[in-house]
């Protein structure tokens, strides 16, 4: 950063300034100040006016031309003999080199207008390069609307404080020193460019546009997708340390139960399920017995011999009427045996064979007389089997129910002998309550995992459709594309300015209240009426917070407190340019008491600045203030005004001379 040091300032013809009166300026180390003393009307207004001008021109006064001209006009002299003029040398310092200047202004009236001359000369020869680029180099150094900051009137500084004004110019002070109009700068280029770009598609076909707000959707969905899934897998991580903590407790608190007894009640519990089981196992058990004996081929079974008399009976009745049926064939075939045989087998044979045939036939004949006592009914092998199956399956029933009531008196005598026990109630209350919570951090767990997985799958899905969004807006609309790309990326670029800006500002909010509180508080003789001074991050309010917390209004300072607040605030903005800059300031100990004046000098002439040109009047700088102004004073000057030329001559305060020699 290149710093500035006044070397000496000529004027001529200027104000109370006839002939040209030169001040030598140049201070040594240690020794910021250069005292310049005067009566009211002697010239201090027109010197700090003239330092203001010769640097700035009419940008001193925020380019407003009316008032520069109206200035100048009633500084010029009636008796002036020639153009009036202001020279100042000066010193710029940057990157390690030394850089010695003159800028001169002078005026003249022609045609009846004001007409100004800028020369900026090195080495005494004018640099017409830097005289027509001096507003700019000289703006990158201290920027024109901050000079009043530097070079300020001390009885108008209170205004200041004026809790109306304060915050803008704050603000303001802040967004020059920071560098932050180069950040609006880039924002209105942007704006530019992404005019530019929109001027370029304004003609563009409904189907682009169509094409391009799909784009724009695609990719609005793409990035809330992704933030929905870097959320998610930070929530995972959480619920899953959350499951593992609350698993880790159950745990501990079913040990630690298990220790306090919990063990008996928690297998207390198991044997009155297994009695509630053993209960609906009976329960069962006997509806299928009964489902069971409802099957009719069931009571059969239970017949026993007056079943084997049945199929007894029914063998004979079924012998009966087949030797009914076949008695005349069989009579048929015997006579035909005995024919065949007749010629062929001897008599007694066939004597003895008749016989056979006949008693079998006599059999056949008996059999068939039986009496028929059973009704027509099936074969009763074909219904063993049914009847086999059910009294199977009764008995398969009856077994099953047996062993069930005999579970279920296990049971209810493992239940009778249960001890009763109330006083671990509060601890089964407990391990149900971390139960409770660990399945709920389990469940959770499982729903976030299920939704990331859903946005996983919705993000591969959402790529595919981008990239063919992207394929087709890069073939089919190249031109129109790149402007929208532009113009998208104008304008999150810009909001990301926006943010940059106001958190810069924000965090320099936070440095200036430490920066005015300490300068207020080493003003002030009242060390206990402030406690701090806030400056808002966002609307840059000044408040006041007093020795007992409450907001003290300004109204109730002083107004050498406000002027002494004012100072405060200069001094930290002064400093946020580490002292690169001189400093001038016009009657600035009038309204103070001699304590505060004697804090002004120590904590602001003294460090301020390497170079500060204070402006006072006769009764200013006396006494004690005087003696501490001295051990500070490079150089001490008096304007002295003369009645008889009516104008002012510039000389050394000689007791000031005197003490530094």
């Amino acid at each position: 950063m290149a710093k500035i040091t006044f070397k000496g300032i000529g004027i001529q013809d200027l104000g109370p300034f006839r002939e040209r009166q030169y001040l030598d300026l140049r201070v040594r180390s240690g020794r910021p100040v250069i005292l310049v003393k005067a009566l009211n009307g002697s010239g201090k207004t027109t010197l700090l006016t003239c330092l203001q001008i010769a640097l700035y021109g009419t940008k001193a006064f925020g380019s407003r031309n009316a008032e520069y001209e109206q200035l100048l006009r009633g500084l010029q002299r009636a008796d002036a003999r020639g153009h009036a003029r202001v020279d100042l040398d000066l010193r710029v310092e940057a990157h390690g080199e030394a850089d010695d200047l003159t800028v001169s202004r002078e005026w003249s009236i022609v045609s009846g207008r004001l007409v100004e001359r800028l020369m900026v000369c090195r080495k005494g020869t004018q640099d017409h390069v830097l005289t027509d680029e001096w507003d700019d180099y000289l703006d990158s150094i201290l920027p024109a609307e901050l000079i009043q900051l530097f070079l300020f009137d001390g009885e108008k500084i209170e205004s200041l404080a004026n809790p109306k004004t304060l915050p803008e110019m704050l603000r303001r002070a802040t967004e020059v020193f920071l560098g932050i109009g180069g950040i609006d700068s880039l924002s209105k280029d942007l704006v530019a460019v992404e005019r530019r770009a929109l001027l370029r598609t304004k003609d563009a076909s409904g189907e682009y546009e169509a094409a391009r707000r799909d784009l724009v959707e695609l990719e609005r969905q793409h990035s809330s997708v992704t933030v929905a899934i870097e959320v998610l897998a930070q929530s995972v991580g959480s619920a899953q340390t959350l499951a593992d903590m609350t698993r880790k407790n159950y745990e501990r608190y079913a040990s630690e139960g298990q220790r306090s007894g919990l063990a008996a009640y928690e297998r207390a519990a198991e044997i009155r399920a297994a009695e509630q089981q053993a209960l609906a196992r009976v329960a069962e058990s006997e509806d299928a017995v009964r489902e069971a004996l409802a099957d009719p081929w069931a009571p059969l079974a239970s017949l026993s011999n007056l079943w084997d008399a049945y199929k007894s009976q029914w063998a004979d009745e079924e012998q009966s009427r087949s030797a009914q049926s076949l008695l005349q064939e069989i009579v048929k075939r015997d006579k035909r045996v005995l024919r065949a045989l007749d010629t062929r087998v001897p008599k007694s044979a066939l004597e003895a064979l008749r016989e056979v045939l006949a008693s079998e036939t006599r059999d056949y004949r008996q059999a068939g007389k039986r009496a028929q006592v059973l009704v027509a009914s099936p074969d009763p092998v074909s219904l063993e089997s049914r009847i086999d199956e059910a009294a199977a399956r009764y008995q398969h029933c009856v077994d099953n129910l047996e062993s069930a009531r005999a579970r279920l008196v296990d049971a209810q005598r493992r239940v009778a002998a249960i001890p009763q026990g109330e006083h671990v109630a509060e601890l089964l209350k407990g391990l149900q309550d971390h139960a409770t919570r660990m399945a709920e951090a389990e469940g959770k767990l499982e729903a976030i995992k299920r939704q990331l997985a859903e946005s996983q799958s919705n993000k591969l899905h959402l790529e595919t459709r981008l990239a063919a969004a992207r394929l087709r807006m890069s073939k089919d609309f190249r031109g129109q594309a790149q402007d929208a790309k532009a113009i998208a990326a104008g304008q999150r670029a810009r909001s990301v300015l926006a943010v940059f800006k106001d958190q810069l500002l924000a965090s320099k909010a936070t440095w200036l209240s430490d920066m005015i509180t300490s300068e207020f508080k080493g003003l002030m003789r009242k060390q206990r009426l402030v406690s701090r001074v806030r400056v808002d991050p966002v609307t840059y309010e000044v408040t006041i917070v007093g020795g007992d917390g409450h907001e003290l209004p300004l109204e109730r300072l002083s107004a050498g407190e406000r002027q002494l607040l004012a100072v405060s605030v200069l001094s930290a903005l002064i400093r946020e340019r580490k002292g690169h800059f001189p400093v001038a300031v016009d009657t600035p100990l009038a309204r103070l008491d001699g304590t505060h004046r004697q804090a002004l000098i120590r904590r602001f002439f003294a460090k301020i600045s390497h170079q500060v040109l204070v402006l006072s009047t006769d009764e200013e700088v006396e006494g004690s203030t005087y003696t501490e102004m001295a051990r500070l004073t490079s150089a001490a000057y008096s304007l002295t005004f003369c009645d008889e030329g009516r104008n002012t001559v510039a000389g050394p305060l000689f007791d000031i001379a005197e003490q530094r020699t």
